[in-house]
């Protein structure tokens, strides 16, 4: 007997997480897959969900359960415990994870590649049951197969950076009586047999006419497949898609090529690519939070909240940065520079009033609730990719390009260029080095792309985690109470990088293993 799929299973996701309310399907009790995709309104339905799976599983399915941060970010030296964590939280804070972690549960990803494998094995029997052939178009059917293969690629990238080898699944799970266990597959077989053919599919597929930040086009498909190569060190292939991001994106934004810092988003108006990402030139892609639709996006870490967020902005940055550069015009439009007691004021997500970079601006409180405002998170925008592309030169022999877009950034933030005779990019005045320019990229990433779920992954991508969370995380244990001799800091075991398989994960199918060297 098939699995019955609920119709609520589709049409709920759409009113909880559609990509700007792609349309309002009413609730139906029951249905087979197959009886569900006849017509264009249920092709809209599923990207609907498909959509609204992968920006619930960031947003958060319920309060404070944001994998965008915990996943990204909750780990790094970002973010620190609140006042009101628990264990949980202590786990990510104190290099502790458990197999009981709730964020350890990988589910949420794979919900979203099941949807997208139902998209890809029923999407094109549309155009046999729809009454009006011009909404089923080869070219709609296959811009939102591309679309749907994006999100799958996407959901398997978050898998093998947080948990590594895991089990590839390209088709749909349908018939409750099947046998559901499947071991792992290695790392490197899923982005060459998934992920990469899935963006690159995405990339001459999708339907860029019908841009849309919201949605996995074709410059977003570029961005991605630049983070993926950059993740595997192929910088070759990193390259090419820099440089194919440039050109893509240029037909929707007439003067923008990927070159230059008049490519960036002013910097008077930096928070609008958080606020208003549709009308911004940097822009790639983001996720559409309709707080109408979709509830309160309740976030540690990222949003106010009726409760004391169980994550606050660490002490070191907190500090640091505008001791370090005060003028940084990003400074004060990222977080409340004045909330030191509690360091739980991370508002570059919401409108702000004032000019930025300058003491008068601030967000409002009625601005930042989540109870009344939107949230547009970040996936991918020009700086990032930027960035990227200097830490690509600089392994490629070009270090002088490379300070040229670092510096781009920095000139953006109204900060000091680097120059080949600064300290934190030369060991010999006039001669760039490597490991320090690389340092510096990756400081700058931290500032530049604050709360936007990137920290933690570029301290396992740069092999760096060790270096600076041990002796952060030593210094929590110590304020937790722990003796100084007998703080344990992040330890030397690079396996730690990867997070456990959850309990209930590991139970659901015996033939996975988990992660050494955590236990079950």
């Amino acid at each position: 007997m098939k699995k019955i799929l609920s119709i609520a299973f589709l049409t709920v996701l759409i009113t909880l997480g559609s990509c700007k309310k792609f349309l309002e399907v009413p609730p139906v009790t029951a249905i087979r897959a197959e009886e569900f995709y006849k017509s264009a309104k249920d092709m809209t339905g599923a990207m609907a969900s498909l959509y609204g799976n992968f920006q619930q599983a960031m947003v958060g399915e319920s309060q404070f359960n944001n994998k965008y941060t915990m996943w990204g970010e909750a780990r790094s030296d970002n973010y620190e415990r609140g006042g009101n964590s628990n264990s949980t939280y202590a786990e990510l804070q104190l290099n502790g994870l458990t197999a009981g972690n709730p964020f350890s549960d990988w589910s949420s990803m794979y919900k979203v590649i099941n949807i997208a494998n139902l998209n890809l094995k029923y999407l094109p029997g549309i155009a046999k049951t729809e009454i009006n052939p011009a909404l089923v178009t080869p070219l709609i059917i296959t811009d939102n197969l591309a679309q749907s293969r994006a999100l799958r690629a996407m959901a398997y990238f978050y898998i093998v950076r947080t948990w590594g080898d895991a089990p590839i699944k390209l088709a749909p799970f349908e018939d409750a009586n099947l046998d559901a266990k499947q071991a792992r597959d290695p790392v490197d077989k899923i982005f060459d047999t998934v992920i990469i053919p899935d963006l690159e599919f995405a990339y001459n597929n999708v339907n860029n006419a019908n841009y849309s930040v919201f949605k996995m086009g074709r410059a977003a498909a570029c961005a991605a497949l630049m983070d993926v190569y950059m993740w595997r060190k192929d910088y070759v292939n990193a390259k090419k898609w820099f440089t194919l991001l440039g050109a893509t994106k240029a037909p929707a934004k007439a003067t923008y090529g990927g070159t230059a810092i008049t490519d960036l988003e002013p910097a008077a108006n930096w928070n609008r690519i958080f606020t208003d990402p549709s009308n911004s030139i940097e822009a790639i892609w983001s996720i559409h939070w309709d707080n109408v639709v979709n509830g309160c996006p309740c976030m540690a870490g990222v949003s106010a909240s009726p409760n004391n967020t169980p994550l606050v902005i660490d002490f070191g940055i907190f500090y640091d940065w505008p001791l370090k550069y005060p003028n940084d015009i990003r400074l004060r439009a990222t977080y409340d520079i004045t909330k030191t007691d509690a360091r739980d004021r991370l508002w570059k997500f919401y409108k702000g009033t004032g000019t930025i970079g300058t003491t008068g601006y601030i967000v409002n409180a009625a601005d930042r609730d989540p109870n009344t405002s939107n949230v547009l998170l970040t996936m991918y925008r020009l700086a990032d990719m930027y960035l990227l592309y200097a830490e690509l030169l600089n392994k490629t022999g070009d270090k002088t390009n490379s300070l040229k877009y670092l510096n781009f950034i920095r000139t953006r933030a109204g900060i000091a260029n680097y120059t080949t005779a600064s300290p934190e990019v030369s060991v010999t005045p006039g001669v760039l080095d490597e490991t320090k320019l690389e340092d510096a990229i990756i400081q700058e990433r931290q500032y530049e792309l604050f709360g936007e779920g990137k920290r933690w992954f570029d301290l396992v991508r740069t092999d760096r985690v060790i270096q600076i969370m041990d002796p952060i995380i030593k210094a929590r244990q110590v304020r937790a109470g722990v003796l100084p001799a007998d703080a344990t800091g992040f330890g030397t075991d690079k396996r730690k990088y990867l997070w456990p398989l959850n309990r209930n994960v590991l139970n659901s199918n015996s033939l996975l293993t988990q992660n050494a060297p955590y236990t079950d």
